[in-house]
């Protein structure tokens, strides 16, 4: 690996930036096709918030103690939140803070083992964290100031449909993971589907996606196709062996595609 090729990995993933953009992404998307004008500062929250926990799974995982710059992340993800919620309604503060608590013991060692470790729960636990949260907070910033009027089955629908994405993107990142998992005792869902059917499985997550985003929510259905179209390549055409680099920049670039086209639209 190039010099300048691994300093762009630890700016990007080591440093957990891309994947905090990626939520934001997220956040800023559901923003949008709620109708809520307030948009960036609860996709800041999620921005930072998500930062803060990748960087506390370091903590827990090791990592701080091989690399000790990654507490740098720590401490910002941690300082930039609690200077957001200080500004932030405090339904959102609660929601923030309770939503947190579950995502920080998610990689927490209790009696021996780890939420994450229990079979199949990964991809479901961080798939419905990151499609709640991302709704959540931009949606109690609007209902504090009486913006929200869409209803509720926009609301699902872009809850289901970011639920799909993120659970096809967490995944295919555990196929591309799956050696070091079944060595470490962490059972996903690739490891007992193999790559041939975790794939498969991904591309028909992709359908009833593609289907609510016609059917519930046509005013940002071109978007959310797009992002689709994006999710069904890479699961088709991305290399498990690909580096760390272009695995993220990829697949964590679905998410960062949302939030860019819907500051382009």
């Amino acid at each position: 690996m190039t010099r300048r090729r691994r300093n762009l990995e630890w700016l990007l993933v080591d440093t957990h930036l891309w994947v905090s953009s990626a939520a934001a992404g997220l956040s800023l998307f559901a923003a949008a096709a709620l109708g809520v004008s307030e948009r960036l500062a609860p996709m800041g929250v999620v921005f930072s918030a998500t930062l803060l926990i990748y960087a506390v799974d370091d903590v827990f995982d090791g990592r701080t103690r091989i690399q000790p710059a990654r507490w740098l992340t720590v401490v910002v993800g941690g300082g930039t939140l609690l200077a957001q919620l200080l500004q932030a309604p405090i339904a959102v503060v609660v929601t923030v803070a309770a939503g947190s608590l579950p995502a920080l013991l998610y990689a927490a060692p209790i009696r021996g083992r780890r939420l994450r470790e229990l079979p199949a729960v990964k991809p479901f636990f961080v798939a419905f964290s990151l499609s709640v949260g991302a709704v959540a907070v931009p949606l109690l910033w609007a209902t504090n100031t009486g913006q929200y009027a869409a209803g509720a089955l926009p609301l699902l629908g872009v809850m289901l449909v970011l639920f799909l994405l993120v659970l096809c993107n967490v995944c295919f990142f555990d196929l591309r993971d799956r050696e070091v998992d079944a060595r470490t005792g962490v059972r996903t869902l690739p490891l007992r589907l193999g790559e041939r059917r975790t794939r498969r499985l991904c591309l028909v997550l992709c359908m009833p996606a593609a289907l609510a985003a016609v059917s519930i929510l046509p005013g940002v259905s071109t978007t959310l196709l797009i992002a689709i179209a994006a999710t069904a390549t890479y699961v088709c055409y991305l290399p498990v062996l690909a580096t760390r680099l272009h695995y993220a920049l990829v697949v964590d670039g679905v998410p960062i595609l949302l939030g860019l086209i819907t500051i382009l639209t």
